[in-house]
């Protein structure tokens, strides 16, 4: 299996990495094309995405769309209506496809890749390593519910599988949500790394809710829209995807040791 990668340093068993332009590829020569690539954090973002998608719809091929859990929020940020626009897209395409959402993604670092945007868990993990206390949103008590990257990439190799075995496959021209087997609440998210860095107890400096909207308007990595969005929670059931793909996803107790390398 080939992939196609921009400017990532990417490895995926079982996968060839390809590097190019989504936007220069006329045809991709693939069997499947698996769709990951997203803007959030730009106000052409919504733009950005549909043209992406409108690109690789295109090249009608069977499809694999990764969108995100904000859909099931009930919320209406512009985020949100992006990728539930894009998702009746793929869904009113007249080309196979199989929709992913991850809930709160997480793994190690990729080595050689320094985003311009931080991964939120390796943040914490610095937080929980170096502060006293660990800065939070709220009360702490909302919910979420941790995919690995290997499991969430493992799963999408899985429904592929499924599909070059059988074809029209019942599990595809379906949505899936992917998350880890619990749902944990912030607390606990940040009292497992705080164990993981060996703290018997790792305090929480709490932010209200309005304050944390107020600072958003003068840091241009933080979006004000989506700080009351913190408060959601975001539980997921991850036994549909288990069954389609054949991938039973990790604890995070478990996975996030590799936050740590």
């Amino acid at each position: 299996m080939r992939g196609l990668w921009r400017n990532t340093p990417l490895a995926l068993a079982g996968v060839e990495a390809v590097h190019g332009d989504v936007a220069d590829i006329a045809d991709p020569e693939a069997d499947v094309v698996v769709h990951l690539a997203a803007k959030v954090m730009a106000d052409d973002a919504p733009a950005q995405n549909r043209a992406m998608l409108d690109h690789v719809l295109a090249w009608r091929r069977p499809l694999v769309y990764a969108s995100s859990t904000v859909v099931n929020w009930p919320t209406n940020v512009a985020y949100a209506r992006s990728r539930r626009e894009d998702e009746a897209r793929v869904q009113a395409s007249d080309v196979p496809w199989v929709i992913v959402r991850p809930c709160a993604p997480y793994g190690p670092k990729v080595t050689g890749h320094n985003p311009a945007h931080k991964e939120s868990f390796h943040t914490l993990v610095e937080w929980v390593r170096k502060l006293p206390a660990v800065p939070v949103i709220g009360n702490a008590r909302y919910r979420r519910q941790p995919v690995h990257v290997d499991d969430f990439n493992g799963a999408i190799l899985g429904l592929i599988a499924r599909f070059e075995d059988h074809g029209a496959s019942p599990v595809w021209n379906r949505a899936y949500d992917a998350g880890g087997p619990d749902a944990l609440t912030m607390r606990e998210v940040i009292q497992t790394l705080g164990d993981h860095a060996g703290r018997l107890w790792t305090p929480l400096l709490r932010i209200p809710t309005r304050a944390a909207w107020l600072a958003a308007h003068a840091i241009p990595s933080m979006r004000p829209e989506l700080i009351a969005t913190f408060a959601m929670d975001d539980a997921v059931d991850p036994a549909p995807l288990a069954r389609a793909s054949g991938v039973s996803p990790r604890t995070f107790e478990v996975g996030s040791l590799d936050l740590f390398g």
